[in-house]
């Protein structure tokens, strides 16, 4: 396997030629996953109906999973006491975008979903590389109290 062909599956599902794979980490791990797999792994961060980024404040949570939707898109369960199921966690067959689509026209969907993977994928990483900052920052002065006592001697 290429270095290319291996940039292009994705760690989750393991599809071989995803349309687009964003890198992030896991467990200090760092993987690639595609579009649908982020946006799975990462409801918490989104609204899954209109893919608004970040999560609404004025929301409802689904009953099964940390998924968070504007109070105005799901729709209206038959009664106010009705819980609420996101459509990942309803739908057995949902997906954020296709798989291996080798077409090149996107509709807006699909579209709205690339671009909301992208803004988390961008977000989990900026939060990772701050975590690396502060561990480097730790390491640092580590090194120089030993480096001050050893002079002490």
């Amino acid at each position: 396997m290429n270095q290319e062909q291996n940039l292009r599956q994705c760690a989750a599902c393991g599809e071989q030629e995803a349309f687009f794979t964003y890198a992030v980490r896991k467990n200090k791990n760092l993987r690639r996953l595609c579009t649908d797999c982020l946006l799975r792994e990462h409801r918490n961060l989104f609204c899954p109906i209109c893919l608004d980024v970040p999560p609404p404040e004025e929301s409802i949570v689904c009953l099964n999973c940390p998924s968070i939707t504007h109070l105005d898109c799901p729709p209206r369960p038959s009664s106010s006491a009705s819980p609420f199921t996101c459509p990942p966690c309803s739908e057995p067959n949902f997906s954020f975008f296709p798989k291996s689509s080798h077409s090149t026209v996107l509709d807006q969907e699909s579209a709205d979903a690339l671009v909301a993977a992208a803004i988390i994928s961008a977000f989990l990483m900026n939060n990772e590389a701050a975590e690396l900052k502060k561990e480097a920052h730790k390491k640092i002065f580590a090194a120089k109290d030993v480096k001050k006592h050893v002079f002490e001697w």
